[in-house]
């Protein structure tokens, strides 16, 4: 039986939403995406302006920059640590934070903050990177090449 646009929309409505509310509850929880200003490249170097990023003002919160490909973690009052996205399995950028855990969205490897594997195909942890904190400006400059 033809029904009108309205009527079609509606039925489709009813069984659409259900559907899409299941699909978007197996999604896990991406990374807040951090001010662009916070993270500024400087050739091989990042430059992260941790007064900007009010995560890092908690000690194991971690803060990925997809544009920067780092994730920053403080880890004391003067500490960081600096990993890059990179998956170890197969190149894909970890951009998922679940709870304490850093999650690749491509194939479900999980790190702690510290970038020890957890779980998942990735045969190790992320790779640690150099970084150096300068307490005046509050920046830590990050060496994106180790």
């Amino acid at each position: 039986m033809p029904c009108d646009r309205r009527t079609f929309l509606s039925r489709l409505g009813v069984v659409a939403a259900p559907l899409l509310c299941a699909c978007g509850a197996d999604r896990s929880p991406t990374a807040p995406v951090p001010p662009p200003e916070a993270f500024v490249i400087e050739g091989t170097d990042v430059v992260v302006a941790v007064d900007q990023l009010p995560a890092l003002a908690i000690n194991e919160r971690p803060v990925v920059s997809l544009a920067a490909r780092i994730i920053v973690v403080r880890t004391s009052l003067d500490a960081f640590r600096a990993l890059s996205v990179e998956c170890p399995h197969s190149g894909c950028a970890v951009s998922n934070i679940v709870g304490e855990r850093l999650v690749c969205p491509c194939h479900g490897s999980e790190f702690d903050t510290a970038g020890r594997r957890l779980a998942g195909p990735a045969p190790r942890g992320l790779t640690e990177l150099p970084s150096v904190f300068d307490s005046t400006t509050a920046r830590l400059r990050v060496r994106r090449t180790a």
